[in-house]
């Protein structure tokens, strides 16, 4: 499949458009807060990797370039990794959706230095809020999540009540099974110890170095996480002082 990125020599951001991306660390809540932030934005969520996941289980929206949609499925079926190249098509295709035309909300995206490079060649960055959650406080949620085989919901089962972090367990009503649809509960791979400190160290060696070009662009928020969703009216704060919502 040709890349994409060619057919642009400039920006592709339409007029008024805003680009808010969330950074940080696995699990420090990135996704919880953007789906509030949706709310009071009115932009598109947009994260990559549950856009890959969509793609292969065949749930993305009737605007996806169905080229693109055969070209990660093949990929994945090879056991191949998705190229920073197909990430950015993606998100282009993202783009293409009417709920982007107000803005969007980037999680988790761009997770290196290269893919800042492919990303600063054709969209502009207007907002970086930096969540940040104490490393030990950050392990311990990690390690209580909880998702459903079925739906992908997501609960977790930590009771945080200490130095000045207060955090409240997201717990099913019943043991082991979700609320939404009645599937059952698993600890994800990716919510493994082991996985967990392999993760932690790939985001410190490959993503975190991305804040010092953040930082000079003078786009950065930062934003302590200290009492889970409990925080967000402080964060709402934060970002519709930088943003025009």
């Amino acid at each position: 499949m040709k890349n994409l990125l060619i057919r642009y020599a400039t920006s592709i951001a339409k007029p008024g458009q805003q680009f808010l991306v969330l950074f940080g660390a696995p699990g420090v809540g990135k996704g919880t807060f953007a789906k509030l932030l949706i709310n009071d934005t009115k932009f598109n969520h947009i994260s990559t990797g549950d856009e890959i996941r969509k793609i292969l289980k065949g749930n993305t929206s009737k605007s996806f370039d169905p080229k693109l949609i055969v070209t990660i499925k093949d990929i994945v079926a090879k056991g191949g990794l998705v190229s920073d190249e197909i990430v950015m098509n993606i998100l282009q295709e993202k783009l293409k959706e009417p709920e982007s035309t107000k803005g969007v909300i980037l999680d988790g995206f761009p997770r290196t230095l290269r893919q800042l490079d492919l990303y600063e060649k054709i969209l502009p960055t207007n907002v970086v809020v930096n969540v940040t959650l104490r490393a030990d406080i950050l392990l311990e949620k990690l390690a209580a999540r909880r998702t459903c085989v079925s739906c992908g919901t997501a609960f977790n089962v930590c009771d945080i009540n200490r130095d000045g972090y207060v955090m409240e367990p997201l717990n099913p009503k019943k043991e082991g099974i979700c609320d939404a649809c009645g599937g059952k509960l698993v600890v994800r791979d990716d919510d493994k110890k082991e996985v967990i400190e392999q993760r932690m160290k790939e985001y410190d060696e490959k993503t975190h170095p991305l804040l010092d070009r953040y930082r000079a662009m003078g786009v950065v928020i930062d934003f302590e996480v200290k009492r889970g969703k409990k925080d967000y009216p402080r964060l709402w704060d934060l970002v519709k002082s930088k943003l025009r919502v």
